[in-house]
């Protein structure tokens, strides 16, 4: 009776251990927030089920422009592509973010992958290539992931999967004290107890084992042209690995408990794998290390047939393993005779045995801290669900109470006119508006055109209707030798802009330099949706017109985040802005629209400072546009000498000049510098500078 008893203890050990490794899994891969927006970021750029997505995209988008039909094969390839690049990778995030919160909080949303964010890649992409497609991206093109297949994230599964929480841990506690209980009742001692724990080992390692090779048998069968099959496939690639790291590690102490529990045990791997082969054929078996044995060879087999890449990587890990043991064993000899050669008595002291038992009870210590430790996500927030939690306003939480027009904010002048971008002339920022997000600028002073493309690969002008204003604003800003040198570079001086007229980027003359504008705002919104606690401002210099603009703001998705300004009116906090999600404010320069009432009238709402200096004793803060009693306040600080701009910008933009000059302008209009615009903006303090404004750190 007692050995039944001792050995149903045991397996029910076996069991739970195995279960809570499981739950341990699930619980690290899924509910750790960084983990798991890897994975799905991973499985959403693996090769099938980006193919699979981007059919998909491409038939929403036929749905609803059904005459791109005849440009298929194109739609599927480039939408491939765009699910396939690694630029998609903050949407995934952002449409990951109601599952991860469903699993770890216990909510229900349902899954919807944003496909209009995608399409608007995937069109740019198309219009590229096939200018004459006229292709658009049809508004609200999403789909509900979580309805794919018919399969809707239930409640039981949400808390089945947050259940794993406390398996994680509990199971494999319980399952080691239900194998020591086997052992004790079967009559066992302590070495006993710990070759129990040692089998018990092998066999959840063994249970392991069989558990991806029977799922990659089944997975590897699934047909990967379908969206079904392909996810799981992509699901199980991402995480088979994870089982078989738990294998690796039982195996590893099973091993140890072995070598330091039994005096006779070697390590030395040709008596091991002779004794390993005669084992195998070995007849003199009992009926239970038969079936033991026939599980072993069929579960090798299997593995070799279902996941032979990993098999032998898990074998060269193995060897790997070994070779550190058996150095850790000749490293402990060693000491152990140095102790005993220099220090006699003491060593006397550090017999085999004594050092056995103590490292026995520390890898059982260890193996429960693995076990326990390993189990718990590290961080149950997603990267962009931090950012959502986030309760600063701009990156300060002394500015949330504070309203729009209270805000001094970092600004560029001519944002768009990028150093490392391709084909710019005369530079005035060393990367473009995504990189200047990146580094705090929240302001973008920028001049759009309507520019068409030209003869010159990769050359636009500006359009005919614009070209004369582009040439003379170029001339009187640049000198006419500097333009006709450009031009000249670039093989641009009697270009005939052709096709269709598109809104640019530009300098005045965008054969100088030019970014469509478009796809730039699809990145702004992709940073946006990132980054939810930031408010930004686009102040534009426009020949492109009002409604030329708001197509641009709409087509980019960008139309949630407008902040409409009552003239008027009071301005909200940026803390109400950021809660309302409206916190994107566009100004125009020149012309604004009744029917466009969110482009704000700089000519009303700015008053700003002279911008034509040439020496820094030459800086005023006399007012230049506007009134005086305009809501908001425009600092122009930069030099207009071409051939120094840089060197010019290391001395204006150090905080001693920017910084007494802001402070000087603020007394003598009575008024808080809100967009402080300088050039060459990582030159110097600028950011410094304007936080010292705000008064905060």
């Amino acid at each position: 009776m007692t050995t039944w008893l001792g050995r149903l203890l045991t397996v029910l050990g076996v069991v739970a251990v195995t279960l809570g490794l499981l739950a341990g899994v699930v619980n690290r891969e899924v509910l750790d927030g960084e983990r798991f927006a890897g994975h799905v970021d991973a499985i959403r750029s693996d090769p099938d089920v980006a193919r699979q997505v981007g059919l998909l995209v491409t038939d929403e988008v036929l749905k609803q422009q059904p005459e791109l039909v005849a440009l298929r094969p194109l739609l599927e390839s480039a939408s491939t592509a765009v699910v396939a690049s690694p630029s998609l990778g903050p949407v995934i995030r952002v449409t990951i973010a109601p599952l991860h919160s469903a699993l770890v909080s216990g909510g229900d949303d349902h899954i919807v992958l944003r496909l209009a964010d995608i399409g608007a890649l995937l069109v740019a992409a198309i219009t590229a290539l096939d200018p004459s497609s006229q292709a658009v991206v049809p508004e609200n093109l999403d789909v509900t992931l979580s309805a794919i297949g018919s399969q809707e994230l239930t409640a039981d599964v949400i808390s089945a999967a947050h259940t794993v929480d406390l398996l994680s841990w509990l199971l494999p506690l319980i399952g080691v004290v239900l194998i020591a209980a086997g052992a004790l009742v079967a009559g066992g001692r302590r070495q006993e107890i710990f070759n129990a724990l040692r089998r018990a080992l092998l066999w959840v390692a063994g249970v392991l084992a069989a558990l991806p090779v029977v799922v990659g048998l089944i997975v590897n069968r699934l047909d990967t042209e379908t969206l079904a099959g392909a996810a799981v496939v992509g699901v199980w690639r991402e995480f088979d690995g994870s089982i078989w790291r738990s294998v690796v590690v039982l195996g590893v102490v099973a091993l140890v408990v072995a070598v330091l529990n039994r005096p006779g045990f070697t390590l030395n791997p040709v008596v091991g794998v002779e004794r390993v082969g005669a084992w195998f054929g070995s007849a003199e078996l009992t009926a239970g290390q038969r079936a033991g044995r026939a599980f072993l060879l069929a579960l090798i087999g299997l593995a070799l047939i279902a996941e032979p890449t990993t098999i032998v990587a898990v074998a060269v890990g193995a060897m790997g393993v070994l070779v550190v043991l058996i150095a850790l064993r000749d490293l402990g000899a060693a000491l152990l005779e140095w102790l005993r050669s220099t220090a006699p008595r003491i060593g006397q002291r550090f017999t085999h045995e004594v050092v056995r038992k103590s490292v026995v009870g520390f890898v059982i210590a260890a193996l429960v801290a693995v076990v326990v430790m390993g189990a718990w996500p590290s961080n149950t927030s997603l990267p962009a669900a931090q950012a959502a939690d986030d309760q600063t306003c701009n990156g300060h939480v002394e500015l949330c109470d504070r309203t729009y027009d209270q805000v001094a904010f970092p600004a560029t002048h001519n944002s768009m006119s990028a150093g490392d971008g391709r084909g710019w002339f005369l530079a005035e920022q060393p990367t473009g508006v995504m990189g200047q997000l990146r580094d705090g600028v929240r302001v973008f002073l920028i001049d759009s055109w309507p520019g068409q493309l030209t003869a010159q690969p990769g050359v636009v002008a500006n359009s005919a209707a614009s070209r004369q204003r582009g040439m003379d604003q170029a001339i009187d800003e640049f000198g006419k030798s500097v333009v006709d040198s450009a031009l000249r570079l670039r093989d641009a001086l009697n270009l005939t802009p052709r096709g269709d007229v598109v809104p640019y980027l530009c300098h005045a003359l965008c054969e100088l330099g030019s970014t469509e504008w478009t796809p730039l705002m699809r990145q702004v919104k992709s940073w946006m949706d990132a980054h939810p606690r930031e408010v930004v401002t686009f102040f534009i210099q426009d020949e492109v017109s009002p409604k030329g603009t708001a197509k641009v703001f709409k087509d980019a998705g960008l139309m949630p985040f407008i902040h409409q300004q009552d003239p008027g009116k009071p301005w909200p906090t940026l803390d109400a802005m950021l809660d309302s999600g409206q916190r994107l404010v566009v100004l125009h320069e020149h012309v604004v629209d009744p029917d466009v009432p969110w482009i704000l009238d700089s000519k009303v709402a700015v008053q700003d400072t002279p911008y034509a200096f040439h020496k820094t004793k030459d800086f005023s803060c006399d007012l230049f546009r506007g009134k005086t009693d305009a809501p908001l306040f425009l600092v122009n600080h930069w030099l207009s000498n071409h051939q120094s701009r840089i060197a010019d910008a290391d001395i204006v933009n150090a905080e001693p000049v920017l910084l007494n000059r802001l402070k000087t302008c603020q007394a003598e209009r009575n008024h808080i510098p809100n967009f402080v615009a300088v050039n060459n903006y990582d030159r110097g303090d600028l950011i410094a500078a304007v936080n010292a404004i705000n008064g905060v750190g």
